[in-house]
C-alpha cells in the first residue's frame, strides 16, 4: 500500500493539492483525549512490557471488548502483525487457508510470508456483498483448508455481515478440525443495526484500538483466542517487536471504557454515517459496487477497464485512491476510497472524486 501513498505524496512535492482517499488513515478525526492520555503517560520512565501486554491493559480489553474470555486467552500487538502471528499459530508451512475475495491485501502477504497456500472465496459477485456458506465449500473440497479467515465488517466492501449469515456458514467447521480467525477490525464501527460479532463459535479474534479511536500511529491491537495460541503470538512479539510501548498501553488502558471513549465512537460514527451518505448522493449510481454500513470504506466501479488503469487516472486529476486489484480478482475492476480524510476538506475531495470519475466514464 505505501507505494500508492509515496504516488500521492509526489504529486503534493510538486504543488498540487491531491484529495487523500488511498488508505485507512484518519486525520479527519482528532481524538484529542487519547492524544493527551499519551503526553501524560509519556513523561513516565520508558521501561519493557511483557511481550503479550500490560495487565492492567488485558484486564481493560477483556472488560471492554470480550467480557467473557478468560484473562490469559488475550494478547496486545499490532493488530496488522497480530494477522501473522494469529496464522502462524494455528499453521504449519505448506497448509491450506482459505481468504475473503475481496479482502485485506494483508491476509495474502501474510500467508505468503509463511509458506501457506492461499483458496479464496467469494464475498462480492452481482453488484451486491453476499457471504457464502463456507461448510458447504469446504465439505466439497478435497484437501480441506486449515484455518478460515473472517473479515467482518469488511475491508474493502465497508459491509457488515449480518451475524446469523456468518453463525450459519460456519456452524460446521469445527466438526471438520477446521480453525477460524475473525478480523473483527471494524465491529464497533457499524452505522446501522446490523448485529456483527459471533461469539459462538470458538476462534481467534483480533480487534484494533488504532482503527476504532483514530490513532493509527499508535498500533495498538488486540487478539482473544485460546492459551496456546495467544502464547505463540506472544512469543513471535517477542522474537520482533518486542512490545507494545509501555507509556502508550498504560494510556490506552485508562481510555478504554471512558465517557471521552463512548463519546468519540458516537460522533464517529454519526459523522461516517453522514460521509457515506454523502458519498452515495454524488457518486454517479451505476458506479458504486456497495452502500456501507461500516468501517471507513466504499468501492467504486470502474468497468472493464480496470481499477489498475482507473486509480493511474484519478491520480492524474489529484485524487489518490486505492485500485481495487490490491484486494482480490473479485475487485479489480474497482477503486477502493477511504472517507476518514480532512472534514474541512471532505466535500471539496468527493468533488474531485466525482469529477475524475465522470472524466473516466466519458473517456
Amino acid at each position: 500500500m505505501f507505494d500508492i501513498l509515496s504516488l500521492a505524496r509526489e504529486r503534493e512535492a510538486q504543488g498540487n493539492y491531491v484529495a487523500r482517499m488511498e488508505i485507512g488513515d484518519t486525520p479527519g478525526f482528532r481524538n484529542i483525549a487519547i492524544h493527551d492520555l499519551v503526553q501524560k503517560y509519556s513523561s513516565s520512565a520508558f521501561r519493557y512490557s511483557p511481550s503479550g501486554g500490560e495487565k492492567v491493559l488485558i484486564d481493560k480489553v477483556l472488560e471492554t471488548q470480550w467480557p467473557n474470555s478468560p484473562v490469559d486467552n488475550a494478547v496486545i500487538g499490532p493488530a496488522n502483525f497480530l494477522i501473522t502471528a494469529a496464522l502462524a499459530s494455528k499453521t504449519a508451512q505448506g497448509d491450506i487457508v482459505m481468504l475473503p475475495d475481496p479482502g485485506f491485501a494483508s491476509y495474502k502477504l501474510a500467508v505468503d510470508f509463511l509458506g501457506l497456500r492461499a483458496i479464496y472465496y467469494q464475498v462480492y459477485g452481482n453488484n451486491s456483498a453476499q457471504f457464502p456458506n463456507l461448510s458447504t465449500i469446504v465439505q466439497s473440497m478435497k484437501d480441506k483448508p486449515k484455518v478460515v479467515v473472517v473479515n467482518n465488517p469488511s475491508n474493502p466492501l465497508g459491509i457488515a455481515f449480518e451475524k446469523n449469515v456468518i453463525l450459519n456458514s460456519l456452524q460446521n467447521l469445527s466438526d471438520l478440525g477446521i480453525e477460524v480467525i475473525f478480523d473483527e477490525t471494524y465491529v464497533n464501527l457499524v452505522y446501522d443495526d446490523t448485529k456483527v460479532a459471533v461469539e459462538e463459535i470458538p476462534g481467534i479474534r483480533i480487534r484494533s484500538f488504532s482503527k476504532e479511536h483514530c490513532a493509527p500511529g499508535l498500533r495498538v491491537g488486540y487478539a482473544v483466542g485460546d492459551k496456546d495460541a495467544n502464547k505463540t503470538m506472544a512469543d513471535l512479539m517477542s522474537m520482533s517487536i518486542s512490545c507494545v510501548p509501555q507509556f502508550i498501553q498504560f494510556a490506552v488502558a485508562e481510555y478504554l471504557g471512558s465517557i471521552s471513549a463512548i463519546e468519540f465512537t458516537n460522533e464517529l460514527k454519526t459523522e461516517m454515517s453522514r460521509r457515506l451518505d454523502y458519498l452515495a448522493d454524488n457518486v454517479p449510481a451505476e458506479m458504486i459496487k456497495t452502500k456501507p454500513n461500516a468501517a471507513f470504506y466504499s468501492l467504486v466501479d470502474t468497468g472493464q477497464r480496470g481499477g489498475d488503469a482507473a486509480f493511474s487516472f484519478l491520480l492524474s486529476q489529484n485524487v489518490s485512491t486505492c485500485p481495487g486489484s490490491k484486494f482480490g480478482e473479485y475487485s479489480k475492476n474497482s477503486v477502493r476510497v477511504s472517507l476518514a480524510g480532512s472534514s474541512e476538506n471532505f466535500e471539496k475531495d468527493i468533488e474531485m472524486l466525482c469529477s475524475g470519475l465522470r472524466l473516466w466514464m466519458s473517456n
